[in-house]
């Protein structure tokens, strides 16, 4: 039967990455990972962290930063 939409097909499958997202919890971003969502470069976040206007965590030795912080703190600035 061409031309039918089977259930599972497309419409139904848009709907997986958002409960996957629902669930996997928080999501952690990298430096690098940041720089490319702010469009700004990687030495700019470094600047930012050293003067802490920028939300970050440290895991060890690394830096990470939540999404969900960033997105919000992007929120906050533009209002300022």
């Amino acid at each position: 039967m061409a031309g039918c939409i089977s259930p599972g097909g497309p419409a139904e499958s848009t709907k997986e990455p958002d409960n996957e997202r629902a669930l996997s919890g928080p999501q952690f971003l990298t430096v690098e990972e940041v720089a490319e969502l702010l469009r700004v470069s990687p030495r700019s976040i470094y600047d930012w962290l050293s003067q802490r206007p920028i939300p970050f965590h440290k895991a060890g030795r690394r830096t990470i930063f939540l999404l969900d912080e960033i997105l919000l703190w992007t929120t906050e600035r533009r209002q300022d």
